[in-house]
């Protein structure tokens, strides 16, 4: 025994900073499953609510329930910029947590409809400020050859929340379901204490010996380990000598790269946020209801849907490191545009003996809008440069949530007043135009180091150095 543990620990060590890759990951996918959590929750909340005496229910309340939290993921989302790179990655998700626990305890505890909207508001705040950070945490922190499958965690961590959230809110009391829904963020809280901040933002901070020290923890030793803590302190040591001032940021912020980044970001999120595979999550029984007319189980199709979006998680997870992002995305986009046709097609005929092709055509567009979304969020983490990539994430993200806020609170309108092959129409169209316009513009940057990518969309060349906006300016992104 002593001689296997002998054999083993060298090859332990060796390993220990792929082990805290992993930690860090798991940490921020947690809260990404908090996440998730809050987005389903209202999907098994309001039918509970309607049959709850002690609670004062109002039918005119159930947009405002279940769209106040993207509202307010939009305004944590606009907040979570200044705090990560203020505070630092993972310091801005161990203080997200504790408001986060609080909110789910107001919900847990309301008795009328103003407490229950300070709770979802709470929640929802939290659920965008934490996304933008965790993201940005794990990008700073993970290999390059292993950043892609880690930015896939979260968003297939969402997907098993939301999952969480239908199967508890069904099977518990909607009182009792709050107090569980804690659990993840309590887990995150304590694998995040035994972690270290982002080796980057400490050196971009000017705390080089702890920056150092963190980018051992994380990356490791080795050739290729020296040769990117070289780089990155050599980035560091031309920030020290050229001083970043606010007008540096705003330069960054106004330049023509910047919100060329921005404008992509703009369009999937318009192809994620709009061809309602989120939307969804927020009334997933009632839309099921009333595009199959009772012929279907609604519960049960939720549940397996919600099981095809885990899975299509998984299989990007798994196939990240191959797939090329820009193509793999656009494809989808028209594959996503086409089966929502057929849909639309089936709900304008309506033909006897049939509804097996609206739910296969249901099913498909849950599993290919799915891979959607983990592939647009996968971008944020990487498309802005170090100096602003807190800013930027946390504008993303707010304008992701804002998309998701104004398709939560319409589309219950949309499908009443004109029926549910109109609503299934427009998702189709946004998500075919956006798609066709992001086949332009977006980058590839599946396999590339973040200083890569800074480098190729931010540098300009033939420009004398100090009039340059480039990344040599900037501290390194490397990780």
């Amino acid at each position: 025994m002593t001689k296997i543990l002998q054999v083993l620990a060298p090859k332990v060590a060796e390993s220990a900073h792929i082990y805290r890759q992993i930690l860090a990951t798991f940490a921020a996918s947690l809260l990404a499953l908090a996440g998730g959590i809050t987005f389903g929750f209202t999907a098994v909340l309001l039918p509970q609510l309607q049959n709850d005496t002690s609670f004062p229910y109002d039918p005119m309340y159930d947009s405002w329930i279940a769209s106040i939290s993207p509202l307010a993921m939009m305004m944590g989302s606009l907040f979570s910029g200044s705090m990560s790179d203020g505070f630092g990655r993972r310091m801005g998700q161990l203080v997200l947590i504790v408001p986060f626990i609080l909110g789910w305890i107001i919900i847990g505890v309301s008795n009328n409809n103003a407490v229950m909207l300070l709770g979802r508001f709470i929640t929802g705040a939290c659920t965008g400020a934490v996304r933008a950070n965790s993201m940005v945490y794990i990008g700073e922190t993970t290999d390059p050859k292993y950043r892609a499958i880690a930015l896939f965690c979260p968003s297939a961590a969402i997907n098993i929340g939301a999952l969480i959230s239908h199967t508890v809110g069904t099977f518990c009391h909607w009182k009792t379901s709050c107090f569980i829904f804690v659990i993840p963020n309590i887990i995150s809280f304590i694998v995040l204490l035994s972690l270290k901040e982002s080796p980057l933002w400490l050196l971009s901070k000017g705390r080089t010996d702890e920056g150092i020290e963190s980018y051992k923890q994380f990356r490791g030793s080795g050739e290729n380990a020296d040769k990117e803590l070289a780089t990155v302190l050599e980035k560091t040591k031309e920030k020290t000598e050229e001083k970043s001032t606010f007008r540096d940021i705003s330069d960054i912020i106004f330049s023509r790269p910047f919100m060329r980044s921005l404008a992509t970001i703009v369009l999937l999120f318009i192809a994620v946020q709009w061809c309602g595979i989120n939307t969804l999550s927020f009334y997933a029984q009632v839309i099921f209801e009333k595009t199959f007319s009772g012929e279907v189980d609604a519960f049960m199709l939720m549940l397996v849907t919600d099981g095809i979006r885990i899975l299509a998680g998984v299989v990007m997870c798994s196939l990240a490191k191959m797939l090329p992002r820009k193509v793999t995305f656009i494809a989808c986009c028209i594959t996503t545009s086409l089966i929502l046709l057929g849909l639309v097609t089936y709900l304008y005929l309506r033909p006897d003996g049939m509804v097996w092709m609206a739910v296969t055509c249901m099913v498909m567009y849950i599993g290919i809008a799915s891979a959607l979304t983990c592939i647009s969020w996968s971008f944020v983490a990487e498309i802005f440069p170090a100096k602003v990539r807190g800013f930027g994430s946390g504008l993303s993200s707010a304008i992701s949530f804002v998309l998701l806020f104004i398709s939560v609170k319409v589309t219950p309108e949309i499908m009443n007043r004109f029926g549910e092959h109109v609503m299934y129409a427009g998702f189709a169209g946004v998500t075919l135009c956006t798609g066709l316009l992001l086949s332009f513009i977006l980058p590839e940057t599946n396999g590339r180091s973040l200083q890569d990518i800074e480098d190729s969309l931010y540098q300009k060349k033939g420009v004398e150095k100090k009039n340059d906006i480039s990344m040599a300016a900037l501290p390194n992104s490397t990780a």
